[in-house]
């Protein structure tokens, strides 16, 4: 992929001039000589996907930096379909009569012209345009422009993606407009001015740098299934620059995208199978197990914890179960190595040669040199002692922030370590009383796949008051849940350890159903990080009390509504109180 200056598109090629790789042969240019968005000196042209046609040069624009307003939003996907044109000229007459996207085409009635294909997996293709009205340049989505899937999954991931509009946050480019076209579907969003992943991880960029980068996109990662989907802007934040949401992404393929992107940067290899329109990246060596070689096996140079972070996050399985735990370890890794290279630096810097004394004899010289070097390590010891002491206190201060994140990285709640017996006979002492009612003393609302419904008044369901209640979203389709996203539910934390006899709930609706899970912490990452206690119940209007049999003790209840209620004939759940009850 490549960028372009606000006065034109950049050719798709890294750059020509500068090392080269034992591995590839290829010059490499030095990081300082990477300039992102500047058009190369002479003739240049671009061209889009194999279409069978001939193709133009890329049409050039200027920007202005126009603000979009907020009634250019795309506010319905299945708004009218916008129509595909090209442009009229020579080259383009050339073309086979089917509509093709090529540089310099122009669609929605000549509102966005195609500029630069960035390439993209299968189903959709990625473009810089330019936005003719507002004359800026944007990134164009195209959603299964050869219309192979069926429509019911394109109105999906449109649907999805348009939930990204709401979202302004360094990782994910602003999603401008959703829309169903003729044929597909179209997704704008602003143009990340910067370099492709490719452009910027053939720079060498340091290990450090590369991991503070990447901590943008994971705060905010979601369905990078291709290195073409990322860009580095000139702010220095990798990003998804091309925003859609596909129905069979995971939490698990979220993580292993952002640890993909984090090892192209540091050893410029793409580590996970690439399909679709190739993006320059070469892919990754295996070791032994057919996992990708961690990168500090290739550049020793790479810190430890950076390394280990980006290994763990490709595997299937590593160990890194949500975005937030791949965030915390990346910021650990990063203020470790910050320090060990301050340490390292105070270790390499040569201490000067004192001068030989008139009066002194070449022993004497050699036993006052002897006392120096002493003094020095005396010293450098006691400075790593000093720096150590800094870093545990920190790493303690950082857990205590991000101890329950994603699960936590504490080896025991990782299952890492035998719970030993004092640990035991300590849970078994503070559990519940047999058969006791047990007072949560705390109430949030779990939407793993999307927002929270209101979560400000979840605590009424456990308020022990009757006449308030916690009540879902009110949706206007009449069955959601999965289709809309998997459920919702309230995050009950209990004051200690308990095993959970039964649960309690009154409702307002009809037709709701419920199941009774754990959780390991307050914040799972998604429904399959939480047991499931009890199967799917339906609840009528009223008291409803499910009884559970599982014999293991939780500090955390998930209450989970897996069908969608109706109150006065809305889609929407109520739950007014919320009783639990410990084993007898």
């Amino acid at each position: 992929m490549t960028d372009e200056s606000a006065d034109g598109p950049a050719a798709n090629s890294a750059s020509s001039s500068g090392m080269t790789t034992e591995t590839t042969k290829l010059p490499r240019p030095a990081a300082d000589e990477f300039q992102p968005d500047v058009a190369p000196a002479g003739p240049e042209s671009t061209t889009g996907p194999d279409t069978g046609g001939a193709s133009d040069d890329a049409a050039g624009g200027h920007t202005n930096g126009a603000t979009r307003p907020l009634t250019d939003f795309g506010g319905d996907p299945t708004r009218e379909p916008i129509s595909f044109a090209a442009p009229n000229d020579a080259g383009l007459d050339s073309a086979d009569d089917d509509v093709h996207l090529i540089p310099g085409a122009t669609i929605a009635d000549g509102r966005y012209r195609l500029l630069v294909f960035h390439g993209g997996p299968p189903h959709l293709q990625f473009w810089q345009a330019l936005d003719t009205a507002l004359d800026r340049q944007v990134a164009l989505t195209f959603v299964d422009p050869d219309s192979t899937m069926p429509d019911a999954k394109v109105q999906e991931i449109l649907s999805r993606t348009l939930k990204l509009s709401r979202i302004d946050v360094p990782g994910i480019a602003r999603v401008l407009d959703v829309a169903h076209s003729g044929s597909g579907g179209l997704i704008v969003s602003e143009w990340i001015r910067g370099g492709s992943l490719a452009e910027v991880a053939d720079t060498s960029p340091s290990p450090i740098g590369g991991a503070r980068a990447i901590q943008s996109l994971a705060a905010a990662a979601m369905s990078i299934d291709h290195p073409a989907r990322v860009r580095v802007s000139i702010e220095g934040d990798v990003a998804l620059a091309f925003p859609a949401t596909m129905p069979d992404a995971t939490p698990d393929d979220d993580i292993r995208g952002i640890g993909a992107a984090l090892y192209a940067l540091l050893v410029n290899r793409w580590p996970l199978p690439e399909s679709g329109a190739r993006s320059g990246l070469e892919p990754a060596a295996l070791d032994q197990a057919g996992q990708p070689v961690e990168p500090r096996a290739i550049d020793r140079d790479i810190p430890f914890q950076i390394s280990a972070a980006a290994a763990r996050a490709v595997q299937p399985g590593g160990g890194i179960r949500s975005a937030p735990t791949l965030l915390n370890l990346l910021q650990q890794a990063t203020a470790i190595a910050d320090r060990t290279e301050l340490l390292g630096s105070v270790e390499e810097t040569p201490a000067p040669a004192a001068p030989v004394r008139a009066h002194e004899t070449p022993e004497e010289h050699e036993a006052a040199e002897a006392r120096r070097r002493k003094g020095l390590i005396i010293g450098i010891s006691v400075g790593a002692a000093i720096i150590l002491i800094a870093l545990l206190v920190m790493a303690s201060v950082l857990n205590s922030i991000f101890g329950d994140v994603g699960g936590g990285l504490n080896r025991d709640e990782l299952g890492l370590n035998a719970p030993s017996a004092s640990t035991e006979e300590t849970q078994d002492d503070s559990a519940a009383a047999s058969g006791s009612t047990v007072k949560p003393v705390r109430a949030t609302v779990f939407s793993p796949e999307g927002e929270a419904d209101s979560p400000a008044t979840a605590g009424q369901a456990i308020d022990g008051n009757s006449s308030t209640a916690w009540s879902t979203d009110t949706y206007s389709d009449p069955a959601p849940f999965p289709g809309f996203k998997n459920g919702v539910g309230l995050m009950l934390q209990l004051p200690q350890p308990t095993v959970v006899g039964s649960v309690t709930l009154n409702v307002t609706s009809t037709g709701t159903s419920v199941q009774i899970r754990s959780a390991q912490s307050a914040n799972p990452s998604s429904l399959s990080d939480t047991t499931e206690l009890t199967p799917s119940t339906a609840l009528k209007p009223g008291s409803n009390t499910i009884s559970v049999k599982k014999e293991s003790s939780t500090s955390y209840v998930l209450v989970w509504i897996s069908t969608l209620g109706t109150v006065d004939g809305k889609s929407r759940t109520d739950i007014s109180e919320i009783t639990i009850k410990a084993a007898s």
